[in-house]
């Protein structure tokens, strides 16, 4: 299907196109079809630079742990390490493992050390989607700190969820679906009345709180992703299935509007999946709500969505492996040539083989246009026109480079 003719098409070597697109959105988010693409770390690396120096963006929020992103934003800020050791325990799913990345982190600290003012944050549950117990180290810290007498409350927690505790969400579910239901409620129990413990003593600062709050808050949807995933695997899974993930990146911002101020500007760099408008299918007949369809009804125009995608190249894999960091290994995967109804091929009609485009999707919106988008080795169905604000299309694409660990 031909993108339409209201498409505006813009250079994307002059990113002042990119501001007129973005306009006064206070959320702009950056998506990219796979993790650990060296072209798509650069270019939003490029991006980020621009919002951050030139349009005035404070927050950098990337689909990583909410509870081990706080390491991250301590060095940009000037704390202590080196940017490789950061990196590594910074970010779940190896996200901060490439060169890219490194140089990302680099650039921040340095911005900051002249006199900016970028913080960072991840967006995600902990532990890489199979562990609460990141998460619930903190809370317990915090109650340790502000309320000694219910420390016992996070000590109960995290031995009620060490029956599935694994080194990623691929690994977790397995675990999970050995447990009874007496064994999984009991998870349940204890991660809800730490969560209300918390609401109903408040007994630090108010930051201090919410971002207690938000760790117990993570590590119960992470219980209860390992819920959905079952239902999924079961027989007839509903066509309609809440994914706790998104919903928590989507209350992750919700927060850091809250402690940075509804008038600070946030960048967002996640998959396409997760920043798209609209639910994502994954699976063939389910569909679920993203956490960028959550941010759009917040937000409206104030959410802009900016997809990243190539038409040609490599791509990345993970496949379980517990000799690897956090249980995943990261595979090289041929591209197969664009869908017949993606975007990618729509575009490959528009623009040189060599040529980056990047496109206003929004005055096409509500006519027919492409159905699919690449994700990672596959394609999945979407409305591309209703989904993204802005779509960035690059030639090609490759795996990054990874540091070694």
């Amino acid at each position: 299907m031909p993108l339409p003719d209201t498409v505006r098409r813009l250079p994307l070597d002059d990113l002042s196109a990119l501001a007129e697109l973005i306009g006064d959105a206070q959320v702009v988010a950056i998506g990219e079809n796979n993790h650990h693409i060296r072209e798509f770390n650069l270019l939003r690396d490029r991006i980020l630079r621009f919002l951050v120096t030139e349009l005035d963006f404070g927050v950098l929020a990337f689909e990583s742990g909410f509870a081990e992103g706080q390491l991250v934003d301590d060095w940009i800020r000037g704390g202590p390490g080196e940017v490789e050791a950061v990196a590594r325990d910074g970010f779940t799913f190896r996200i901060g493992d490439s060169t890219e990345m490194h140089d990302m982190l680099g650039w921040l600290r340095a911005h900051n050390a002249a006199g900016g003012r970028v913080r960072f944050a991840g967006l995600d549950v902990p532990g890489s989607g199979g562990s609460g117990l990141p998460a619930l180290r903190r809370v317990r810290d915090y109650l340790a700190a502000h309320a000694p007498g219910q420390v016992h409350l996070a000590d109960a927690a995290m031995e009620a969820t060490q029956p599935y505790v694994a080194a990623n969400n691929g690994a977790a579910p397995a675990r999970y679906a050995t447990l009874s239901t007496s064994d999984r409620d009991a998870a349940t129990a204890a991660l809800t009345r730490l969560l209300l413990r918390l609401d109903a003593l408040r007994p630090g600062p108010h930051q201090d709180h919410l971002i207690a709050r938000h760790h117990a808050l993570g590590a119960l949807r992470l219980d209860e992703q390992l819920r959905e995933l079952t239902e999924l695997g079961g027989p007839n899974p509903p066509p309609l299935l809440p994914s706790s993930r998104d919903v928590y990146q989507a209350e992750t911002v919700r927060l850091l509007r809250e402690l940075s101020g509804p008038r600070e500007r946030i960048v967002l760099m996640q998959h396409n999946g997760h920043v798209q408008r609209v639910p994502m299918e994954l699976v063939p007949g389910v569909k679920f709500p993203s956490a960028g369809s959550y941010l759009a009804a917040d937000l409206g125009a104030d959410y802009f969505v900016l997809g990243v995608t190539a038409r040609t190249g490599s791509t990345t894999g993970g496949r379980l492996d517990e000799r690897a960091r956090l249980g995943i290994e990261v595979v090289t995967r041929p591209l197969d040539p664009p869908a017949e109804n993606g975007v990618e091929r729509a575009v490959a009609e528009l623009v040189p083989d060599d040529e980056a485009v990047l496109l206003d999707l929004r005055p096409a919106r509500g006519h027919p246009g492409p159905s699919a988008i690449r994700h990672a080795y596959t394609n999945t169905p979407v409305d591309v026109l209703t989904a993204f604000d802005g779509l960035a299309c690059l030639p090609t694409m490759s795996p990054s480079s990874f540091v070694q660990p």
